[in-house]
């Protein structure tokens, strides 16, 4: 499958999965049943996460043929998503806008963990050291973006409810996510090939997208 129709299909099966969770309108419980459905709508998340992220570095290097196979054979970026998205809920629970900071964390380290970086912390690192500005704007383009999708999921709150409320929500979310991953996964690369250019060194994230 190509990059943007599996990018586009995990955005869709993702909301379609979360909007099942609410089905019924289940009140918060300490039961089993209500416990599978957190456990589901997690699941999805982060295997949506995993997927995308892959799927974005494979578009942003025109290798988009086999994507999705690709994104099952790197396990160490599910666990990226799994530890990123605990912190982003454990930060959330202390004030609604605090899992920006993670997101930007994130967007910064997960174009390198695709790449097979055995640092992504140190890749980020020299991602923002090279294009200080760009990642800048980026940063700066991703705290609207998260707030905008707040603002419209509110307003969706509104004026829809129920199943689908839920299903629309979670595509805005998603495709929200999707574009970001690209974006920043663009800038990951951009930033070795400035690097290469300046002084003939390999650049940032030195295996191919077809060895990926």
């Amino acid at each position: 499958m190509k990059g943007s129709v599996v990018l586009a299909a995990v955005v869709v099966v993702s909301a379609l999965i979360q909007a099942l969770t609410v089905v019924g309108d289940p009140v918060p419980t300490s039961s089993l049943g209500f416990a599978g459905l957190v456990a589901a709508s997690a699941a999805a998340l982060v295997l949506a996460l995993w997927i995308t992220a892959s799927t974005a570095l494979d578009v942003v290097d025109g290798n988009a043929l086999g994507a999705l196979s690709r994104a099952w054979r790197r396990p160490r970026v599910l666990v990226w998503c799994v530890v990123l998205t605990l912190v982003a809920v454990a930060l959330a629970v202390l004030f609604p806008l605090l899992p920006v900071i993670v997101i930007l964390v994130a967007l910064l380290i997960l174009p390198a963990a695709v790449d097979r970086q055995r640092h992504p912390f140190r890749a980020a690192s020299a991602t923002v050291r090279r294009s200080p500005g760009r990642c800048a704007v980026a940063a700066v383009v991703t705290i609207l973006a998260y707030v905008l999708a707040w603002v419209v999921a509110l307003v969706l709150g509104f004026f829809v409810t129920g199943i689908l409320a839920a299903f629309v929500t979670w595509l805005w979310f998603g495709a929200n996510a999707a574009a970001l991953l690209v974006y920043w996964s663009r800038l990951y690369r951009r930033a070795g090939s400035d690097q290469t250019r300046g002084d003939d060194t390999p650049a940032l994230g030195a295996e191919s997208a077809a060895g990926a």
